[in-house]
């Protein structure tokens, strides 16, 4: 009767509106809620987890019932298309006999197609994607019975799957969980930035941290040559030199002169000027030189964070498999990564510029057009590699050493620097002279 395959096809329709809902509902949250939800005991979530986790088996199940569902209404509509609609039409017109068929089953097809694209796959996926969470946690305990009915059919289809799947991948980027994780949360930022839930600069933080885990020690390490350090052996009138000229808190200590594989601790500025009060008579930095920690430069910087945290250490030596010094990393360093460049009071170059008899004390900062204007010598302007260049970028680029030493004294086009403060291999401030 035509009344019941009426029905059952309403039906048939409902039920493929639940997978097509589950199934856009399943692709479209995240793996991480799924887990959080079920640390959270929360009804549903933890089948909802096993769907997701086994995605390739998920989609097998609910292809399945939505083929298995597609068959059965085609049946029924066909039937009743050849068993009511045929000698229906007869009646009204005389028209060849496949003609008549051809009529009928369209006059069924094609309301039943639109109806099915609406109310089986529309409506219910829409309402899937809007509504994600809820669908999952309510369709997944069911789905997962329907998968072990099914059980071996899945099996087949989820091995199949990801065997062409395979194929493909093979000239394709290839991406790790991580990878994969990552995208997904940069994502999220721009979109809660989007919707101003949080502003662009917290954006930045968390898509700089979301690189702890791929960045290693090795990318933002400072290259042994460059690590300033104290001569264990050196008296403290030359740390306190040290310490004016580079401008840090921590130094590490070497036992021999200039050498970073020799580094056996590091001493705290307050600590040297408290050792200075204490023991004015024969001052002797190894007594506060405290250990240093080193890791390996293979390591992630997230790593790292979570140890230096720990055990409230600032400064890290960072060393090969044989257990070379490489470099130094710093608390700051790995920071910078999440918050972009940390700047304090001695980060930011000084741009003064004081006279001194014939000579200037000229902060690294200090543009390079306003020296020539102040000392009347333009023609340094003339060869400058770049407009806008700074002291400190002018000196660094006329000198023939990667680094740049407090007391270093450069001679550039019969100009003479004597170079007084040095940070981070940028000049800070230098005397200035003309020969």
């Amino acid at each position: 009767m035509i009344s019941i395959a009426l029905i059952i096809i309403c039906l048939m329709i409902i039920l493929n509106g639940f997978f097509a809902a589950f199934e856009l509902a399943l692709t479209s949250i995240s793996s991480g809620r799924l887990k959080y939800l079920s640390e959270q005991k929360t009804s549903g979530a933890a089948s909802a987890l096993r769907m997701r986790t086994r995605s390739e088996a998920s989609l097998a199940v609910i292809q399945i019932g939505i083929t298995i569902i597609g068959a059965i209404t085609a049946a029924i509509g066909g039937a009743e298309a050849t068993e009511d609609l045929i000698p229906y039409l007869n009646q009204f017109a005389s028209l060849p006999k496949w003609l008549i068929k051809v009529i009928a089953i369209a006059l069924v097809v094609a309301p039943l197609s639109a109806v099915t694209i609406i109310i089986g796959e529309l409506v219910p996926k829409t309402i899937g994607l809007r509504h994600n969470e809820k669908i999952c946690l309510l369709l997944s305990p069911v789905m997962e019975v329907f998968s072990s009915v099914l059980y071996p059919l899945v099996i087949i289809f989820e091995w199949s799957t990801k065997r062409i799947v395979r194929l493909f991948e093979k000239n394709l980027d290839n991406f790790s969980p991580i990878d994969l994780g990552i995208v997904e949360l940069r994502a999220q930022a721009r979109a809660l930035t989007a919707e101003k839930i949080i502003n662009p600069f917290q954006e930045k933080m968390i898509i700089g941290a979301s690189n702890l885990a791929k960045i290693k020690l090795s990318d933002i390490l400072i290259p042994a040559e460059e690590i300033v350090m104290l001569y264990a052996e050196a008296n403290l009138a030359d740390h306190f030199v040290t310490a004016h000229l580079e401008s840090f808190t921590r130094f590490p200590i070497t036992e021999k002169v200039a050498d970073p594989q020799s580094i056996i601790g590091y001493a705290n500025i307050k600590e040297i000027i408290f050792l200075a009060k204490t023991h004015p008579a024969n001052p002797n930095i190894r007594e506060i030189t405290r250990p240093i920690q080193s890791y390996q430069s293979t390591m992630s910087i997230g790593e790292a964070f979570t140890m230096m945290m720990r055990e409230h250490i600032h400064l890290a030596l960072v060393k090969d498999k044989n257990g070379k010094v490489l470099g130094m990393v710093t608390l700051e360093d790995i920071l910078e990564e999440v918050t972009g460049d940390i700047q304090d009071e001695f980060d930011r170059l000084p741009k003064h510029i004081t006279s001194s008899g014939k000579q200037f004390v000229v902060g690294g900062g200090v543009n390079m057009a306003i020296l020539a204007s102040r000392t009347n010598k333009l023609e340094i302007l003339r060869d400058l590699e770049k407009p806008n260049m700074n002291f400190s970028e002018w000196v660094k680029s006329n000198h023939d050493k990667k680094k740049i030493n407090g007391g270093d004294v450069i001679h550039i086009d019969g100009y003479t620097v004597l170079i007084r403060k040095v940070r981070r291999n940028q000049v800070l401030e230098a005397l200035f002279s003309v020969n």
